[in-house]
């Protein structure tokens, strides 16, 4: 609220008086109510909202780290959203109320135009050890023979570490990749794969594979 008197007496005080606030701002006298209360949120489901959007900023931070959130920001570019943005509302499905991921198959690592390979299928070759295979369509839009493979590794716990996994460099023209799970991460059983670029700008979204050994 502006205060228009030139000569009032509130043009030469600032600071705070009951509910009011009085300060200057480019040479006009203000002032403003301050909230007598802020209610916190008490519904259900404000509470579990808070939650939900608590670990999201968790798991961007984990993203962050582990290199691919860049990802998110190329494939934003464009639209209404930015990176973080667009990060929250496709992973939000994956988190339950109290903040913890009720569904890994529902959770995106990566996101983008690049497209995933048709029938990727993962067997288990002997231990740590598995392959990744896949059918290379023809004419498939955006997809291009020196594609890079991704594969990340996730544990259930609600720290949402994300651990990268030594690919190789296994490209799309390949149609299958071996790997092994390192002994130190072999609790970790949530396998996501991806393929970006080859210069690395842009990426597919990411599929999932729960490994069972």
């Amino acid at each position: 609220m502006k205060i228009n008197e030139r000569r009032s007496i509130w043009n030469r005080f600032s600071g705070r008086l009951d509910d009011m606030v009085f300060y200057t701002y480019r040479g006009m006298a203000c002032a403003r109510m301050i909230p007598t209360e802020v209610k916190a949120p008490s519904a259900p489901g404000q509470l579990a909202q808070q939650e939900r959007m608590a670990s999201l900023a968790i798991f961007y931070q984990a993203l962050k780290e582990a290199g691919i959130y860049a990802y998110w920001q190329q494939a934003s570019e464009g639209m209404v959203w930015n990176g973080y943005n667009l990060l929250v509302k496709m992973n939000l499905p994956a988190f339950d109320g109290e903040g913890k991921i009720a569904d890994f198959s529902k959770l995106r690592l990566t996101w983008g135009a690049v497209a995933l390979p048709d029938r990727m299928a993962l067997q288990q070759e002997k231990g740590l050890e598995w392959r990744l295979t896949w059918e290379n369509t023809p004419l498939l839009p955006n997809a291009r023979p020196d594609d890079r493979l991704m594969l990340f590794l996730m544990k259930d716990s609600e720290t949402f570490s994300v651990e990268a996994l030594e690919t190789g460099g296994a490209c799309r023209r390949d149609r299958q990749a071996g790997f092994r799970i390192p002994e130190e991460i072999r609790e970790f059983p949530h396998l996501y794969a991806a393929f970006r670029t080859r210069t690395g700008e842009k990426s597919s979204v990411s599929g999932y594979y729960h490994l069972i050994y």
